[in-house]
């Protein structure tokens, strides 16, 4: 029987030089790492505009309770909410003096939700104009 130790391997049975196998893998490494980073900035954006919704609900729900729990007068109130994000709603007079004839009276109505975002402070504002009857 012959022995395979002098033989030359055939042409298309050769294997990775060592060289390629380190550029394969170097290549694999930056393209996953890419790969994980835009993932993680999609998992972040998406913490961030769930908090954004739920800053716009409360900022809603201020607006909504205005002139039905809260009187619609112009002033200042402010709160925290139980989640932590902090409210401002703010009430000025639409119009100085309403004219003699008018029944209705105009007020700017301002709703601001922040709250902390790791190291950032962030806020949500809705504006809206609301009508009470002259007194």
């Amino acid at each position: 029987m012959p022995s395979d130790r002098g033989r030359r391997p055939r042409r298309g049975a050769r294997g990775f030089t060592l060289m390629e196998v380190l550029v394969a893998f170097t290549i694999f490494a930056f393209s996953f790492g890419a790969i994980l980073q835009i993932f993680s900035a999609g998992a972040r954006n998406a913490g961030v505009s769930r908090a954004y919704a739920v800053a716009l609900g409360h900022a809603q729900s201020q607006l909504e309770r205005l002139g039905i729990e809260e009187p619609l007068e112009a002033g200042q109130s402010t709160g925290v909410l139980d989640d932590g994000m902090a409210w401002r709603l703010e009430v000025t007079p639409y119009e100085e003096e309403p004219s003699e004839d008018s029944l209705l009276r105009a007020f700017a109505v301002r709703a601001t939700v922040t709250w902390r975002d790791g190291g950032r402070e962030r806020q949500v504002s809705l504006s809206s104009l609301r009508l009470r009857g002259v007194q």
